[in-house]
């Protein structure tokens, strides 16, 4: 049985392989492997942030004003559930960032009742900073890996995101 998240378990699955001679990953094993993997990756992007401290941002804020990059035009409601926060507390968040100068609120031209978040041009530079920081950190430890298992990585990196980008809503509770 693989260990759980937290507990080793990309290690677990490249003992597996190698060691006992497993040819191919179950999805129980990518499972583990990626939720091992991706605490430890969002660790590395909330340190590259904070150290940045680009404009003040927080980790809250700079996920908010990411949300509103890839999704120009969203209302503050899509950014709270995305962050998974109450609509006031993003109201907090986006009120910081609007008054930095990072973020447009403005009222949607059909719906006055509804407002657009836009991240403007000092907020795209801030990001911008920022995603160069994180890459660069990245590359540099992505370097220690020859060529076929970057290439290996980006592939499977692309499938994932494939595979996750079309999810439907959450399942529901299983009785039991």
């Amino acid at each position: 049985m693989p260990p759980g998240p937290g507990r080793a378990g990309a290690s677990w699955l490249r003992r597996r392989r190698y060691h006992v001679g497993v040819t191919h990953a179950t999805p129980e094993d990518v499972a583990a492997a990626v939720l091992d993997t991706v605490p430890a990756t969002m660790r590395v992007i909330r340190r590259e942030v904070r150290a940045s401290r680009l404009h003040g941002m927080s980790v809250p804020q700079f996920r908010i004003l990411n949300f509103a990059r890839r999704h120009p035009g969203s209302n503050l409601s899509a950014a709270a559930e995305y962050l998974g926060i109450s609509l006031p507390a993003a109201s907090q968040l986006v009120e910081r960032l609007v008054r930095a100068g990072l973020l447009d609120r403005s009222v949607r031209p059909q719906e006055r009742r509804h407002l657009e978040l836009r991240v403007t041009e000092a907020g795209q530079e801030a990001l911008a900073e920022c995603d160069a920081r994180t890459r660069a950190w990245l590359c540099d430890r992505l370097s220690a890996l020859d060529g076929p298992r970057r290439d290996a990585l980006a592939v499977a990196l692309e499938d994932l995101r494939t595979l996750l980008a079309d999810d439907p809503e959450p399942r529901a509770k299983s009785a039991g």
